[in-house]
């Protein structure tokens, strides 16, 4: 069964070193608290929910942490110039392995000050090679492209679920992958782990006729048995696990929009 314990600090720390790079979104739908495991090259996007004809725009707490790099911030209003729908957006690349916290605050640019409206923190944690000032420009995420998305739901023993969203990209070298796990209902609010990692698929040993997906990160690997439009999830002997009574621990393929 999963817990809130086993958020990214503790057994997902640092994904696949080696996984090309990939983007990483935080929305409002993330929470207040986010905790994100990246590796150089990566590129994490904070992209959240404003009303700038009110004055009230995200903006970002003292700096970013120097495992980042800023890519670029925007204010975007929809609908014209007097309409109260927009966005904050912020994009930075990872470029060096090491932990910090980066926050956000909402509000006008008095309150965010002395009181801001709204807060996210996202607890970044970066492993693996530097990049140098060279490698950390080009546009590594655009070499990319978006495979297949699954999601499953699992029990949670101090939170009323916990949602994952398994994204794979395939890449000109290697294949990379983004997983969600988002604890609904946790104490303090809901809390979001995401992290990167690489996967390859290959036949089976036990069963040779099986497709099977080996996702791996830096301290440790799943396999799942490919099914259709399901991942099921295999033990070290490539033995389906069981699923607890009344679940589906299997990942099921959906359609983004």
């Amino acid at each position: 069964m999963l817990c809130l314990r086993l958020i990214l600090v503790g057994v997902c720390a640092a994904f696949a070193l080696n996984a090309s790079a990939v983007s990483v979104r935080v929305t409002e739908a993330d929470g207040s608290r986010v905790q994100a495991a990246l590796h150089p090259g990566d590129v994490l996007r904070v992209d959240l929910a404003a009303e700038p004809v009110t004055g009230r725009t995200w903006s970002v707490r003292g700096h970013a942490p120097p495992q980042l790099m800023e890519l670029g911030a925007t204010q975007r209003v929809f609908g014209g110039r007097m309409s109260n729908q927009g966005r904050s957006s912020f994009s930075w690349r990872a470029i060096g392995e090491g932990e910090g916290e980066l926050t956000v605050i909402y509000g006008t640019a008095a309150s965010r000050v002395t009181k801001p409206e709204k807060t996210v923190t996202v607890e970044i944690s970066v492993a693996g090679e530097p990049l140098g000032p060279e490698e950390a420009r080009p546009p590594l995420v655009s070499q990319i492209k978006e495979s297949s998305t699954y999601e499953r739901k699992q029990p949670c023993g101090d939170c009323s679920a916990v949602v994952e969203r398994l994204t794979l990209y395939r890449g000109p070298q290697e294949n990379s992958m983004v997983l969600r796990r988002t604890f609904k209902d946790a104490p303090g609010g809901t809390l979001t782990s995401i992290g990167t990692g690489s996967w390859s698929s290959g036949k089976g040993t036990a069963d040779p006729s099986a497709t099977i997906d080996t996702l791996t990160t830096s301290n440790e690997t799943s396999l799942f048995q490919v099914e259709g439009e399901r991942l099921v999830p295999l033990d070290p002997q490539q033995i389906p696990i069981p699923a607890p009574p009344g679940s589906d621990n299997a990942f099921h393929r959906i359609t983004m929009p």
